[in-house]
């Protein structure tokens, strides 16, 4: 049961560091308001073609941090399976880069495998980082 808790407190902690960092990318480079509601697959390609590069890449960037906070907290929750449940976490936050392939696909394929690979990438260093952590605490 505290592995499962420590999964879903790694995925929050995860998507509200990354959310944040979408909030700041929208902040610094704002979507014009005529693409803000893509209905159609013609509008969302236009939104997706109208955004900027540098507000993609902090978003990744954005990925990066939250799969890190996420390992980090999921593996101070786990204690002894602090690996395997940031492993978990990095899964199930890979699958932002699965949804994301089929809305930037092909216009910016590197946005979609930035979050594939840097979501649970740093996840595992995050679990990493907390095993160690509470080993050095308990020698």
């Amino acid at each position: 049961m505290r592995a499962l808790l420590a999964i879903v407190l790694g995925v929050a902690v995860a998507h509200v560091v990354f959310f944040a960092m979408g909030f700041v990318a929208e902040a610094a480079y704002p979507t014009p308001p005529e693409l803000l509601d893509p209905q159609t697959a013609e509008e969302t390609a236009e939104r997706v073609e109208g955004a900027k590069t540098s507000g993609l890449a902090l978003v990744v960037l954005g990925s990066a941090l939250g799969g890190l906070a996420g390992g980090v907290a999921s593996g101070l929750a786990a204690r002894r399976r602090a690996l395997a449940v940031a492993v978990a976490v990095g899964a199930l936050l890979s699958l932002w880069g699965v949804y994301s392939f089929y809305v930037f696909y092909p216009a910016r394929l590197w946005f979609p495998i930035g979050l594939f690979v840097l979501f649970p990438l740093f996840s595992v260093l995050g679990g990493l980082a907390a095993s160690r952590w509470r080993t050095a605490q308990s020698a």
